[in-house]
Order: C-alpha cells, then structure tokens, then sequence
C-alpha cells in the first residue's frame, strides 16, 4: 500500500505503509528477542513467548501454546532479565492486547500497548545482543 504526500513546498513523495505505521508510532521500537511471561488476566495463566520488538509503549510479541489471544485482552508481562530467568520474573508491566494476529502451528504474534509509559527497560538489566 502506498499514499502520495505532498507539502506546502510543492514536493511529491509516496509513503510506504511501513513508513505510515513509523510515523503514527509515539515511541522508536528496536528489534530485540527477549524471553517473556505472559499473565492472561482473564483466565489467571501463563503463556510464554518472546518478543520481535520493543518500545517505551509497547512491543511485539510471538507467544508459544494452543491458547489463542484476543484484542483488547488485559495482559501482564514479564520479561527475562540478566538477573532473574523469566520462570521466576516477578516484575510484571499491565498491557492491552491491541492487535493479534491468526493461531499457527501453536504459535501466535500480537502487538501490545503498556499501561504505562516504561521510561527505558534498561532497569529490567535485558540481556545486550551481539
């Protein structure tokens, strides 16, 4: 998908749909894999996953297992840290399941929004990639 762009200095441009979703983005998101937790609020279980990406709103997120998630899905998430594997991660971050996409082969990807603002996961000490 494409849109043309123009300005007020009379320059044309198209706009990707990657570029789109960048520039609607309140918050830079990097591409990390990092183990995760997940709390299913409304059923009071876990699922595992990991993430594609991540930001100060937000993240992407591939889960592992047959249960299915759903937008709007009240979540807590634990991410696995250089202290603490995330088995045993006790700090959970409340988000809302705002985008899912299908169940395949037990595994799901979703896009979440954090309840909050996290001002940097630097505190969460996140495993650096190489």
């Amino acid at each position: 998908m494409s849109i043309q762009k123009t300005n007020h200095d009379d320059f044309s441009g198209t706009l990707t749909s990657e570029e789109i979703a960048s520039d609607r983005r309140a918050y830079h998101r990097t591409n990390t894999d990092i183990a995760v937790k997940l709390r299913r609020c409304a059923r009071m279980m876990f699922t595992g996953g990991h993430t594609l990406d991540v930001s100060q709103g937000g993240a992407s997120i591939e889960l592992f297992g047959p249960r299915e998630a759903h937008a709007g899905e009240r979540i807590a998430i634990a991410f696995e840290n250089v202290r603490c594997p995330v088995s045993r991660a006790a700090r959970m971050i409340g988000a809302r399941v705002i985008r899912v996409g299908p169940l395949s082969g037990g595994r799901q990807r979703i896009a979440v929004e954090f309840d909050s603002p996290q001002m940097g996961l630097e505190g969460l000490d996140l495993p650096v990639a190489a």
